[in-house]
């Protein structure tokens, strides 16, 4: 600011206010002025003479500082200069937004495409290339302008992108919305002519026997074809990302047994639910579903114990596990080769375990039970789907949409979870908002597209036990809830009582 506190005496003290406003300009205005204004009328208080003696307090405060911060994360923010890579030229490059240039590029790419291909083919090809066109520039216009996220590795404009598939996605399903099921089934086989045939069903209970010592083939034959199944993969790899993204065992083991439960009661409308005792207990549950959470938990214990080790780069603001590292021992570090410092931006700065503490009060119990109603909703969504869209398992489209879910689902979740546990915060995330505008739209679509292709009615051996289950669970939550003593009423109690 131009000031030399050398020389400053306590006459100068009163007129610090005005050279102040005339002189500082900057975010932290009140508590530079209130330390200068210190300074001058206490020069023992100066930085150089009390630093030997806050040293100590500092660091608490600091680590205090650094663990609120890691416990509850910004749900904005952007890139700082530096912030990946320090000063080299070639991370300081992704830094800068580069909005011209990438207007510019992909404008030349849309020219390109647009001037060059062949016109003169049937309508259906050129409206999909016309809509490829306008999903890329959408996406680019994404990238590049939508709001950041709390995500920021490897780079905030990835979670942006990934935003804008998630937009783009919502908005396939509300045009299908307004559609017919007829008529949606035709624009998929637009999409692909291989689509737009009703799937042969497929029953996995038609043959249950383990030891088949007569087929010349296999004398488990039976259990080979289960395992050599896709769903075989799908349950081992999902069950090990649904872990990395809830990060709580016992609410992983629920929607893992939830969903078996899901699957028995809906195999009268989807023969491919129907599956054998061994294949829903053993094979699902225990070893699929079971390997799935054990990778993931082992995963989120390995990415919380190097938690504060994971960033290695040059000015990082993230405390190592000692504590807060200062400027000065930063500096001493050897730099890390740049291909050591580029992997590192593909894994999290920090990862934080979730503390669900379902039983804690009855809103944080209805906010978990909402996520799992909403986890079991997605995961049956993808079976009601390709079997009213006529989507055979394999095809890319269901890819696609896992694909989606799992880059939407990443930051949402962690929305999810810092609005149901911070009081302060009073807003609900992007992420999140489009999650539950996703899964809420795929259920009207189904809901539509169901009519006529379900006659028949709920059995009541399936009726009567989930009428009897709602009942229970709910007059055992309110008696719970309702004669459970607050942990602030009895923490206050016992204060009074003691004084």
């Amino acid at each position: 600011g131009g000031f030399s506190f050398n020389h400053i005496g306590n006459s100068l003290a009163s007129n610090i206010e005005k050279r102040f406003d005339i002189k500082i300009v900057s975010s932290k205005n009140e508590l530079e002025k209130s330390r200068l204004i210190n300074i001058a009328e206490f020069p023992e208080n100066s930085p150089a003479s009390s630093r030997k003696t806050n040293h100590h307090h500092d660091e608490d405060e600091q680590q205090q500082e650094q663990q609120q911060q890691a416990s509850i994360l910004p749900l904005s923010g952007e890139i700082k200069p530096g912030s990946i890579g320090g000063d080299r030229a070639v991370y300081n490059l992704f830094n800068k937004p580069h909005t011209i240039t990438a207007m510019l590029l992909g404008g030349a790419l849309v020219v390109y495409f647009a001037f060059t291909r062949d016109d003169h083919q049937p309508m259906p090809s050129n409206v999909k290339s016309g809509l490829l066109g306008a999903l890329g520039v959408f996406l680019l216009f994404s990238m590049l302008q939508m709001r950041d996220g709390l995500f920021k590795r490897p780079h905030p404009a990835v979670w942006r992108l990934v935003m804008g598939a998630g937009v783009a996605y919502l908005l396939g399903l509300v045009f299908l919305l307004f559609q017919s099921a007829a008529d949606a089934r035709k624009i998929m086989a637009y999409i692909d002519p291989q689509l737009g045939v009703p799937l042969p069903e497929r029953n996995y209970a038609e043959h249950c026997e383990l030891y088949t010592p007569n087929d010349p083939t296999s004398n488990f034959r039976n259990l080979w074809d289960t395992i050599n199944d896709e769903f075989i993969w799908a349950h081992f790899i999902g069950w090990w990302g649904k872990t990395l993204l809830l990060r709580d065992v016992y609410l992983c083991w629920t929607l893992s047994i939830l969903f078996e439960i899901w699957e028995l009661s809906f195999e009268y409308l989807l023969p491919n639910f129907k599956e054998c005792w061994w294949d829903h207990i053993i094979l699902d549950v225990i070893v699929c579903n079971g390997l799935g959470i054990y990778l993931g938990l082992l995963t989120c214990r390995a990415l919380r114990m190097q938690e504060y080790d994971w960033t290695g780069l040059v000015g990082s603001p993230h405390p190592s596990r000692k504590g807060v590292s200062s400027s000065s021992e930063t500096k001493k570090k050897e730099q890390p080769p740049i291909w050591k410092e580029a992997l590192q931006q593909f894994v999290p700065s920090t990862y934080e375990v979730y503390n669900w503490q379902i039983l804690k009060d009855w809103k944080r119990f209805c906010a978990v039970i909402i996520i799992i109603l909403i986890f079991s909703v997605v995961e049956l969504n993808a079976f009601f789907l390709k079997y009213l869209l006529w989507i055979p398992p394999p095809h890319a489209i269901n890819i696609w949409r896992l694909l989606i879910w799992t880059g939407i689902a990443l930051p949402g979740l962690r929305e999810y979870y810092q609005f149901i546990i911070d009081p302060n915060n009073k807003r609900f995330g992007t992420m999140a908002w489009l999650c539950c505008a996703v899964v809420g739209v795929e259920l009207l679509v189904e809901i539509k597209f169901s009519k006529g292709e379900f006659p028949q009615p709920m059995p009541n051996s399936v009726l009567y036990p989930w009428i009897a289950f709602i009942i229970i669970f709910v007059t055992s939550a309110t008696i719970f809830f309702t004669t459970r003593k607050s942990p602030n009423s009895s923490s206050s109690s016992s204060s009074s009582s003691s004084s």
